[in-house]
């Protein structure tokens, strides 16, 4: 756990979380999987990339026993409700790497804009969770040559200057 004032403790999975997934919003921007006008945001185009990994990528997280919640209980969308505040809805298990990835992007969300000021178990499964869908995508980036521009910019991606 990290304390960080007015704020509470952090678990160190969540750091990790935000780093690994950071770092590899950044790859995929500089790699080319950007949509926006120019001289306008970029914002990463995530359908493209998943179309783009191997096609083992999604096989082997579905296989894998330590990424089961992803598949079995999925993290859940916040949704704007008719009275103005808003509440988590269920989402179906992914089908395709595509939709495995929108998982890593709720948790991600749902993290950094929900309130998670006092981390579950759950919160921690997810967490988990989506770090071993990260680590296992990165492994993925080697596996086509369409991809291999992500793994090198993932490389010089310079995190230390921002």
């Amino acid at each position: 756990m990290i304390a960080i004032a007015d704020v509470g403790e952090i678990p160190l999975m969540a750091v990790e979380f935000f780093a690994l997934f950071s770092r590899l919003e950044f790859a995929l921007l500089a790699s080319g999987y950007s949509g926006g006008e120019e001289g306008e945001n970029a914002w990463v185009i995530w359908d493209s990339f998943a179309q783009d990994l191997h096609s083992s990528f999604f096989r082997e997280a579905r296989d894998d026993p330590s990424l089961s919640i992803l598949f079995e209980e999925p993290a859940r969308k916040l949704v704007r409700h008719a009275n103005g505040g808003c509440v988590f809805q269920d989402c179906a298990a992914p089908k395709d790497a595509a939709e495995l990835i929108v998982q890593v992007r709720r948790i991600r969300n749902n993290l950094f804009h929900g309130s998670k000021v006092n981390f579950q178990e759950r919160d921690s499964q997810l967490v988990h969770a989506a770090i071993g869908v990260l680590r296992q995508l990165l492994d993925a980036l080697d596996k086509d040559r369409k991809t291999w521009k992500v793994r090198a910019a993932w490389g010089y991606a310079d995190v230390g200057n921002q």
